[in-house]
């Protein structure tokens, strides 16, 4: 299977969003903290499916803009990937967010869009890529993983921690 993969411009933006990003979730990470290093081991859990609802955002303010940027992946025309970055407060480009259609994962897809971002943030002189996910997004992790990605820090809190007001 061949892909293409396009940096956003006027007239793919229709296709942000178009895939479908939804993924099971069957197991997550453990980490640990060992002198400080960290490192994890993964647990099963009651298995459930995901999908994060897109973000409402005008991304045609992201056609040729050096502060951000999408790249988009296809099969025969087909939007089957996303990558969407930023450049962040500390030099590095943030993975906003990333899908692979549920029937063309595990193809190269996810890897060729990170790669692409490293691209972007090389030639945008940033010192590097930078992403976060959920503990129970165990292949994401395990892909930016095989990329080169360092596991360097967690919350516990981020997604339902807090005081409320």
């Amino acid at each position: 299977m061949e892909f293409v993969i396009r940096e956003l411009d006027s007239s793919i933006v229709k296709d942000i969003h178009q895939v479908d990003d939804e993924f099971d979730i069957v197991s997550k990470l453990v980490l640990r903290l060992e002198d400080g290093r960290l490192s994890y081991t993964t647990v099963s859990i009651p298995p459930k499916t995901k999908r994060y609802p897109p973000d409402d955002f005008d991304y045609a303010t992201y056609v040729d803009n050096p502060e951000k940027t999408v790249f988009l992946a296809y099969v025969d025309g087909q939007v089957v990937g996303q990558i969407i970055l930023r450049r962040n407060w500390n030099r590095f480009a943030w993975v906003e967010d990333i899908g692979v259609d549920r029937k063309f994962r595990r193809r190269g897809i996810g890897r060729a869009l990170l790669s692409h971002g490293e691209m972007w943030a090389k030639q945008e002189g940033l010192a590097g890529v930078m992403c976060e996910t959920q503990d129970n997004n165990v292949g994401a992790c395990r892909l930016y993983e095989s990329c080169g990605f360092v596991l360097r820090g967690f919350d516990t809190g981020l997604y339902g921690g807090g005081k409320s007001v």
